[in-house]
C-alpha cells in the first residue's frame, strides 16, 4: 500500500506541476503586460501580474486537481 500511494503522490505532484506550467504560458502568451518589455519598463507591476496570475493558477489546480482526486 505505502508503494501505491507513493506512487499516486508523485503522480498527481506531476499533474499539477505541469498544469501550472501550462497555465502559466497561457497566461504569458495572453497577457501583453507580462511580456519582456514591460518587465523591463516597470517591474514591480510585472511581478504583481505574475503572482495574481500563479494565485489564479494554483487555486485552480486545488480545485480541479487535488480536491478532486479525494472524492
Amino acid at each position: 500500500m505505502k508503494d501505491g500511494l507513493t506512487n499516486h503522490l508523485i503522480s498527481v505532484s506531476k499533474d499539477a506541476e505541469n498544469l501550472l506550467n501550462n497555465l502559466m504560458e497561457n497566461y504569458k502568451k495572453l497577457d501583453e503586460k507580462l511580456s519582456e518589455k514591460s518587465k523591463e519598463i516597470n517591474q514591480l507591476e510585472w511581478i504583481k501580474l505574475m503572482n495574481n496570475y500563479k494565485n489564479t493558477a494554483e487555486e485552480i489546480i486545488l480545485k480541479e486537481l487535488i480536491y478532486t482526486e479525494n472524492v
